[in-house]
């Protein structure tokens, strides 16, 4: 085709001499061969287009620099920078770092914290451009990388969809994963975190197992294919703490394969590969070590492997009938072992926190896991703001599965019922679901349109087979605008109508971690403070979600953080900030604290408005504070707090009584404190402001004058 145009522009006169334009065609022609005809130009073309408008959704929030978002990238973020600091051999040094500013006074040993996949990947790439002489800013480096993960997670998708529900629907799921709100909300630009990275790194060990369970791979292709999933997998589970569901989910996709009677040797060769591989990278990872082996997420690979090889056997010693017989029994009593084997206590368990994402009425034995918003339990309404009108259309594109029956449409039937389970019991799993909603709502897109086409052309209207895809143009593009129809969001419209709200926000720190597109410099103003005014041995009490941005950007020494490694000293802080002032104090010199730290969101009157809390800072964030105490209180050895006396009518910790205000230390530090006032004729409840008045707490900072703004950093230091 290309050459065809270059042959008419010669004939029209085209300057371009005989030997250029003979090697110009011998690469068209090369290029023609290599893309297969107008049809996969199209394809190519849909394909180009879901991928650039994933990665222009994604670098949105760049219009306000390249900063990372949240609270964990920093310490990614932080964890690359320490690796690079000690060069190429920071990466066998990883296990021995420890962070001094950061869980005062015994510091934190990354190694055995942190999953160093996506740190590492930072540092690597890094360190390769420097050795090459191309020097970047690892900042913004670290900020672009999430819409590239992005960008290549469309890409994946793309190919796993095409794999098993072809090509049309694979570039409808390609396009709607571009624009999937819950995909975008973890990979704009800023998102610097683990999700990002392990999405496309499951998908593709996904796609590669599929391939290596072909029925037209020769087994050596098998085994290689087999590698490939198990390298990913263990890249995976060096970067993800979530990396236990997908390495469960091939074992348990290869067991009932086995079981329907599916075996071939290519499963049990690609299987064995890719277990085995991703077995050794993951008990290497020095968060799980060799102890991992001994968990059932390994443990259960291993009882599968061992299903397969004792079916081989069977497959070739034993008659069908007697075959089927020891298959299908041996399957029961391996899981009539394993079962017996963990209540034994033999195979270990994952955390209450993971068997939380299972039975979601767990949760409340964790109020550290409860405490944030991306932990709680999912929503019609929060389904709908993660999925758009796709997530109508993912039930039609199961029953097109179920009655498609191959094996690839059977893990992905298999997938659907899971990871749909684990979106509903938990927000925050909406990312990694967000490409098989996308693919299963492109299947039932590609499918209706392709039957109702044909409908069209029974009615003699004649379209060329393979301009189809073609026909996916009207709905989709009806869907796009949908899903991505944007509208200003502030304060007054904290839920986002579009996916592109989820992309085009400040980073957090930018909007002092309030839900606006306009700036809020509280924070950063706090933490420039921070830096340039608190002395170097300066320890600082302050909740676990602000320990990040005090001890990685403002470079002081925090007690706690987001980490949230040890619940005791986390519990220690909050019934300090319930308590009296001077037992508060007592602990806070006793934890080694020079200054606290607290948050306050406000609103400040104006005409006939009172004065109000806005309870995105510490005025709600205390609620959790008494419940993380109280449940680490008798360990501590501390007497429980009596809610009742503090939970304001019904339990309501937006409205607490008024011995919080004038009994907690939280309370007291607070100074917005609820007064009635005359506001215009009319008695008014307001929140105003009261200079603190402590004895051995003093105010020396303040990120705002009182009612300009609406947050608002206090810092105070401990006297005596």
């Amino acid at each position: 085709m290309v050459f065809r145009v270059l042959y008419k522009l010669q004939g029209d006169g085209t300057e371009m001499s005989q030997v250029n334009l003979a090697g110009l065609k011998k690469v068209f022609i090369r290029f023609d061969k290599i893309i297969g005809g107008r049809i996969n130009f199209l394809e190519t073309a849909i394909l180009l287009i879901a991928i650039s408008t994933g990665v222009i959704i994604r670098i949105l929030p760049s219009r306000w620099g390249f900063l990372l978002s949240e609270f964990d990238p920093w310490w990614h973020y932080k964890v690359a920078e320490l690796i690079v600091e000690r060069g190429w051999g920071g990466f066998s040094e990883f296990t021995k770092i420890i962070v001094t500013n950061s869980w005062y006074p015994t510091g934190i040993k990354i190694g055995k914290v942190f999953y160093p996949g996506v740190s590492f990947t930072l540092a690597f790439i890094y360190l390769s451009l420097s050795s090459l002489g191309v020097h970047v800013n690892m900042l913004e480096l670290a900020s672009l990388l999430p819409p590239i993960y992005g960008a290549v997670a469309i890409i994946v998708t793309f190919l796993l969809a095409k794999k098993i529900i072809g090509t049309k629907g694979a570039l409808a799921s390609a396009l709607l994963l571009a624009i999937s709100a819950a995909n975008i909300s973890r990979t704009h630009l800023g998102w610097f975190d683990d999700e990002a990275l392990s999405i496309p790194l499951m998908h593709g060990a996904y796609l590669s197992y599929l391939v290596a369970i072909d029925s037209k791979r020769s087994l050596r292709g098998s085994l290689l294919y087999g590698l490939l999933s198990g390298l990913l997998l263990g890249y995976m589970s060096a970067s993800w703490g979530a990396h236990k569901f997908p390495l469960m989910l091939i074992p348990l996709f290869t067991g009932i394969l086995v079981f329907i009677g599916r075996y071939t040797r290519r499963l049990l060769v690609a299987y064995a590969a890719s277990l085995i591989t991703y077995t050794l990278i993951a008990i290497n990872v020095p968060k799980l070590g060799y102890a991992y082996l001994k968990e059932i997420t390994i443990v259960s690979g291993f009882v599968i492997l061992a299903y397969l090889i004792i079916t081989e056997l069977c497959y070739r010693y034993l008659s069908q009938s007697d075959r089927i017989l020891v298959i299908r029994g041996g399957a029961l009593l391996a899981a009539l072992i394993v079962i017996v084997m963990t209540a034994l206590g033999i195979i270990g368990l994952p955390g209450l926190k993971f068997f939380s994402v299972l039975a979601p009425w767990l949760r409340g034995e964790l109020p550290i896991v409860q405490s944030v918003a991306e932990n709680q339990t999912a929503t019609w309404a929060t389904l709908f703001q993660d999925f758009g009108p796709t997530l109508f259309l993912a039930p039609f594109g199961m029953y097109l599965l179920f009655k498609k029956r191959t094996d690839g449409a059977v893990f992905l039937v298999l997938y659907a019922v899971l990871s749909l389970y684990f979106a509903s019991s938990i927000v925050r799993l909406a990312l990694p679901v967000s490409p098989l909603v996308a693919i299963l709502a492109g299947y039932s897109i590609a499918y209706t349109l392709e039957i109702s086409s044909k409908s069209i052309m029974m009615r003699g209207i004649k379209r060329k087979p393979e301009q189809s895809p073609a026909i996916l143009a009207v709905p989709l593009i009806l869907i796009i605008a949908i899903s991505i129809y944007y509208m200003p969001q502030g304060l007054g419209n904290p839920v986002p109508l579009s996916s592109i709200d989820f992309s085009y926000v400040p980073a957090t720190v930018m909007t002092s971690s309030l839900p606006t597109k306009s700036p809020i410099n509280d924070w950063a103003r706090t933490i420039e403070w921070m830096r340039n005014n608190l002395p170097d041995n300066a320890v600082i009490a302050a909740w676990w979600d602000y320990g990040n941005w005090i001890s990685i950007l403002g470079n002081k020494t925090s007690i706690i953080d987001n980490t949230t490694i040890d619940s005791k000293r986390i519990a220690k802080i909050g019934y300090a900030f319930l308590s009296p002032e001077n037992v508060s104090y007592r602990i806070f010199k006793e934890m080694g604290a020079t200054h606290v730290l607290i948050f306050v969101t406000h609103r400040p009157p104006y005409g006939e408005y009172p004065g109000q809390l806005l309870y995105y800072g510490d005025e709600s964030k205390w609620y959790w504070m008494l419940k993380i105490a109280n449940q680490e209180a008798s360990s501590l050895g501390y007497p429980s707090i009596e809610e009742n006396s503090l939970l304001g009518p019904g339990g309501d910790p937006t409205n607490p009584t008024n011995k919080f205000w004038t009994e907690t230390t939280i309370g007291r530090l607070i100074p917005y404190k609820p007064q009635t006032v005359m506001i215009g004729s009319s008695l008014s409840y307001s929140y105003v402001y009261e200079e603190p008045r402590l004895t051995h707490y003093r105010l020396i900072y303040s990120s705002s004058p009182p009612y300009s703004s609406i947050a608002y950093v206090y810092i105070y230091e401990i006297v005596d």
